[in-house]
């Protein structure tokens, strides 16, 4: 069953446009069940699809024989008796195939002639190679795990409501405004908290998702993390040691949302900093992890200034630490790590929706006082303080309206957690409950 995508809508405008559309993010998380998806909608169009995990495809793109593929598939010439489309999947294998699009695209730019849409799994090589060949001439899309949304349409072909409160705000809205959303979505509050439950243990692979137990999800997560490992790693030549890679992601596991400590890690693996460094380097590379930075806005002398790292899937995390019980994620105090790494998702997920430039931060002083996620949207800042509790914590809040009163950029606090929905109008702090968030 197809569930339609959140920010399918954005993604498909840049489909239906003249550039070239790059669709990034982890492996098997979606991305070319979208574009078929697309294809499908489209079906009297003109279709060609590679896939570069084929070596025989890639020798024949890398001898410098795209166009004649491509007009040979569709038994036509570039130009001609209607659009090509073409779809590239796992296109950063192929590093021939940019300068061909390149010269293609120029070729017949403004003509409506030709659309390629490629799909990677390894973003930082996409977008450097398209960054270098395809300037001014490509977009780079994103698509993540499934959100809190996408989860409860797996489970139940209902319609949802489609207002989101990241975009009011990100709009500034109003007090009314977001009861009004909130009250909107109650009546599906059950469903977006069991969702949420599984997002914690689970995160939000689709296949993972799609399974009923216990032992399957874990044996696909092992099959997952072992294709990514033999498929993936094994074929970056400067990876010398995929025992070592592997105990980086057990590492990075463990220290989802804590401020990065390299000397510490790098004491653990008996590594060099360089190896380190090159191998968290291919970690982010592949849409595995990902690092936040703190903000630094008026307070520039109080930040600490190392960044926190988040390992990209709460599911895989579950499978590399062993913990998968809400129970123990409670007892030990990891429940709001990984309530943080879900937050962190559906934050990047709202944000692949903004056109302006946007970016996540966290704010920490030296005297300790932090805010979890603070989102700069020039000229605009908006603070989030995250805690898996049903009660407000006095020093959590505190240190939203600290930051509030340093930041006059910020307009409003958010503080998302597990309890109801409140808005103190005195202290601009919006209590958010977690279940509303998408």
């Amino acid at each position: 069953m197809y569930v339609n995508r959140v920010n399918e809508e954005n993604i498909f405008q840049s489909f239906n446009s003249e550039y070239v559309s790059a669709l990034l993010g982890a492996r098997q998380i979606g991305k070319t069940t979208l574009v078929l998806n697309f294809k499908e909608l489209h079906s009297e169009y003109h279709w060609v699809m590679f896939n570069m995990d084929s070596l025989d495809e890639r020798r024949e793109i890398e001898s410098g024989k795209l166009r004649e593929i491509i007009e040979n598939r569709v038994h036509q010439k570039i130009g001609l008796n209607g659009k090509i489309w073409v779809i590239v999947d796992e296109a950063q294998k192929c590093p021939e195939l940019f300068d061909q699009i390149k010269i293609i695209y120029d070729e017949n730019k403004g003509k409506n002639k030709i659309k390629f849409i490629l799909t990677g799994s390894a973003h930082l090589s996409l977008h450097q190679l398209g960054a270098e060949t395809l300037a001014g001439r490509i977009q780079l899309l994103h698509l993540r795990e499934f959100n809190l949304t996408e989860n409860v349409l797996l489970k139940k072909k209902i319609p949802l409501p489609t207002n989101s409160i990241f975009e009011a705000i990100y709009q500034c809205r109003e007090k009314e405004f977001f009861e009004h959303l909130v009250d909107q979505i109650q009546p599906f509050s059950r469903l977006y908290q069991e969702a949420l439950v599984e997002q914690l243990l689970w995160g939000g692979l689709p296949d993972v998702l799609k399974k009923s137990s216990h032992n399957e999800r874990f044996g696909y997560l092992r099959d997952y993390l072992q294709t990514y490992l033999e498929k993936d790693i094994r074929a970056i030549q400067t990876i010398s040691d995929l025992a070592l890679y592997r105990q980086l992601m057990e590492v990075t596991a463990e220290q989802t949302g804590s401020v990065r400590d390299d000397d510490k890690i790098k004491q653990a693996l008996g590594c060099a900093r360089e190896t380190l460094r090159k191998y968290r380097g291919y970690l982010y590379a592949t849409s595995m992890y990902d690092e936040i930075y703190p903000y630094i806005g008026s307070i520039l002398k109080r930040i600490v200034k190392s960044p926190k790292g988040y390992l990209f899937d709460n599911g895989l995390i579950s499978y590399l630490t062993g913990i998968d019980s809400l129970t123990i994620l409670e007892k030990t105090g990891q429940i709001g790590h990984r309530f943080e790494n879900w937050f962190l998702k559906e934050l990047k997920v709202s944000l692949d929706r903004e056109v302006k430039r946007n970016n996540v931060f966290y704010w920490r002083t030296s005297g300790g006082a932090e805010v979890d996620f603070v989102v700069e949207i020039k000229p605009a800042v908006f603070p989030f303080e995250v805690t898996y509790s049903a009660t407000i914590d006095k020093q959590k809040l505190r240190n939203l309206k600290n930051f509030l009163k340093d930041e006059n950029k910020a307009e409003i606090g958010y503080y998302i957690y597990m309890g109801d929905y409140r808005f103190n109008s005195k202290e601009k702090i919006c209590f958010l409950p977690a279940w509303a968030i998408f």
